[in-house]
């Protein structure tokens, strides 16, 4: 089983005017596409966030002829980032779990779970001046409007756990939307909440979140604030878990914080940590330091959304429902066979066909690739300077967006 064909295909497909701490996502988000072909018949596909393929490329000389089933040897053979690995290597797993007539989650150990969990991944954000979203088109700029915005994430896919992208507005506002979530969306019903900020608040502002919060019984703070020692004094002050995909985000981070003792969950990412392989080598080190496990999630694809199902469904040490972009994603904007992907009461069914269980639509990923060749992201800054035309950038001090004109609200 021998590597005859490798293809590394940029696209870029529809995103939603997100906001976040360093402001608004663009209109188009561009993945990389790794497929593979085998000289015995069988495909595998891998993807990677951002415009990868000039990393990925110089790789090509040995991987094609390479057996995808010496994915130990490959790795060390690769010359690139994690991110440009994990596209490989799930490649790799999908076509040598076909020929093994497995699904990848059993071909690298068995599954710990036949369903994954996820939480609904909820914004702030303008309305999308096309409408051409599968969910959420509307504007949700206050704490009403999130929670519409989270109505409608429950009454489409039935999510439990729900998070909250903060950091764009002065916490205030953040608190008031965490309040009013807790009121819809009640504990005592088995719904979970946390809160993201992008690690924008001082130590002192996680402190009085925290304090405001803690009667709310947040899930978790997920890098309220910067580093893994910032969160150590956070956590001298609250009772909450702390949770991180920044600051412990590489192997290279874990001493650090089995020392510090600052984060509590972890959020794994098969792109930033290197692999399918290499998630579930970090729920075996949160087992051993004894922390919880969760998902990180970017702006993916069908491919990339597979893969986080079969890595968090290898992965027993999974403790918290793992985020998702993926219902962000356009129904017609992705690249596999069949549609997407489907959500069932807040959950995943992990497939039993052999491989990733899911095949690139090569017409799909044409006209993304032709998109990404064609259209040029923008930040829709002039959007931001709709809320405040002296809007300027975040100064680190609290928050995302410095408003000049900003009113506290009454809360």
């Amino acid at each position: 089983m021998k590597i005859s064909k490798l293809k590394v295909t940029q696209a870029a497909t529809h995103d939603q005017p997100l906001l976040n701490s360093t402001g608004v996502h663009e209109s188009f988000r561009v993945r990389t596409i790794v497929q593979i072909e085998t000289d015995d018949g069988f495909t595998g596909a891998g993807e990677a966030p951002h415009d990868l393929a000039s990393i990925i490329e110089p790789n090509r000389d040995w991987l094609v002829g390479w057996d995808p089933r010496q994915i130990t040897k490959a790795r060390l053979n690769f010359n690139g980032t994690p991110g440009a690995w994990a596209a490989v290597e799930t490649a790799l797993l999908d076509a040598a779990a076909k020929q093994a007539g497995m699904p990848v989650c059993d071909y690298i150990g068995g599954r710990a779970r036949d369903k994954v969990d996820w939480a609904a991944y909820l914004f702030y954000k303008f309305a999308d001046e096309n409408g051409v979203g599968e969910v959420a088109t509307g504007a949700a700029l206050d704490p009403e409007g999130f929670v519409k915005q989270a109505e409608e994430f429950v009454d489409k896919y039935g999510f439990k756990a729900l998070k909250i992208k903060g950091g764009f507005f002065h916490p205030d506002v953040d608190i008031e939307t965490f309040r009013l979530l807790r009121k819809r969306f009640p504990k005592s019903e088995g719904y979970e909440i946390r809160i993201d900020p992008n690690a924008v608040w001082t130590v002192e502002t996680s402190i009085r979140v925290a304090k405001e919060l803690e009667q709310y019984e947040p899930q978790y703070l997920e890098d309220p604030t910067d580093t893994i020692e910032m969160h150590a004094e956070l956590k001298k002050h609250t009772d909450i878990p702390t949770a991180s995909n920044m600051c412990v985000s590489a192997f290279a981070h874990v001493k650090p914080n089995a020392q510090l003792g600052g984060i509590d969950v972890i959020l794994g990412d098969h792109h930033h940590w290197g692999g399918i392989l290499a998630y579930k080598e970090t729920g075996v080190l949160c087992r051993v330091m004894g922390w919880g496990l969760s998902g990180h999630s970017n702006n993916s694809l069908g491919v990339s959304q597979a893969a986080m199902l079969h890595a968090c469904a290898a992965t027993p040490e999974l403790n918290y429902p793992a985020d998702t972009h993926y219902p962000w994603t356009d129904e017609d904007g992705d690249i596999i066979k069949g549609g997407k992907l489907q959500f069932k009461d807040g959950a995943m069914e992990v497939p039993d066909k052999p491989g990733l269980g899911v095949e690139v639509d090569d017409d799909a990923l044409a006209e993304r690739h032709e998109q990404f060749l064609r259209e040029k992201p923008e930040n829709r800054a002039d959007m931001i300077l709709s809320l405040d035309p002296d809007a300027k950038p975040r100064d680190g001090s609290w928050t995302g967006y410095n408003f000049p004109n900003y009113k506290k609200p009454r809360w």
